[in-house]
């Protein structure tokens, strides 16, 4: 269908029609009259070569051919007024505001982030933050304006900056020390230990720097991800993860999780800022990086 003859209209009408579930309430939110809606989806449907609506007295519902353009068109129109909504802030100088993107993974952001971006806000008005914390998908530069990025030096030193160091040691609920079962670090090898994907440090790795036979490590593993739900996890007994102080600070400090090891914790360079600072770099992304940087030191 060529663009100029894309029935928009028509389609504004189904829209409402669609989420309203009633010709009668689209009209009254359009300022159409009842009739004019049907006549809008009768033509629509023409276009499309199929029916939108099942008639039943005075009601109508959607077919299964019009639920499917329903999802279609709804996402659509959130595209739409995100864009709108995006042209319609300007500040004060009618300016639209810079907008800012930053990638990282999803515990770092709810756990680190989202709680000191209030500050942000209200230190800069005139930036915008877009967090994107998707699960399930592979970090690629230029996906966003800043990426905070989760591994070692050998996978991100060329490109990107040191931006947080961790702590990470053994962490459990004081529920499971007060049976005395858990004195040496071996006697974690008979506990459940939750593991996390892409964690710095396996239990494996912390077994073998503590000198524990791995086969006499007989301990129930499960997997939960992303690192928050394990957390949880932790905190409600289910086992012993193997975590972040970072990502746990809370915990620790209200005694929901306690470290029976605190003397083993390994430090490691675990998260990186990317791309490096370029001369090119838009004035708001640098404003972001340093506003960054100098939260890593609360």
């Amino acid at each position: 269908m060529p663009s100029s003859t894309l029935p928009l209209r028509g389609i504004a009408v189904f829209e409402a029609a669609s989420r309203l579930g009633s010709f009668r309430l689209a009209a009254a939110e359009l300022n159409l009259t009842p009739s004019a809606v049907s006549h809008q989806i009768r033509l629509l449907e023409q276009v499309l070569g199929v029916k939108l609506f099942r008639r039943a007295g005075r009601g109508v519902s959607l077919s299964d051919d019009g639920a499917e353009y329903a999802r279609a068109v709804r996402q659509a129109f959130r595209t739409l007024r995100h864009a709108t909504d995006d042209m319609s802030r300007r500040g004060s100088a009618g300016r639209l505001r810079d907008i800012v993107s930053i990638q990282t993974p999803p515990s770092l952001a709810s756990r680190w982030l989202l709680p000191r971006l209030p500050r942000f806000l209200a230190k800069y008005p005139g930036i915008d933050i877009r967090v994107n914390a998707e699960t399930g998908r592979r970090s690629k530069f230029g996906d966003a304006d800043l990426m905070i990025v989760y591994g070692d030096s050998a996978r991100w030193a060329p490109q990107a900056a040191p931006f947080l160091s961790e702590r990470i040691q053994p962490l459990c609920a004081a529920s499971l020390l007060k049976d005395g079962r858990i004195n040496t670090p071996a006697d974690l090898a008979r506990q459940v230990l939750i593991k996390t994907r892409d964690n710095a440090l396996t239990w494996e790795e912390w077994f073998r720097q503590r000198g524990v036979d791995q086969s006499r490590v007989k301990a129930r593993a499960i997997q939960l991800d992303p690192s928050h739900v394990a957390i949880e996890a932790a905190v409600k007994g289910l086992g012993v993860i193997l975590e972040s102080d970072i990502l746990t600070v809370e915990e620790i400090a209200t005694g929901k999780l306690v470290g029976p090891f605190p003397e083993t914790a390994s430090t490691l360079s675990s998260y990186w800022l990317a791309p490096l600072p370029a001369k090119s770099e838009r004035d708001a992304v640098s404003t972001v990086r340093r506003w960054l940087k100098r939260e890593t030191a609360t």
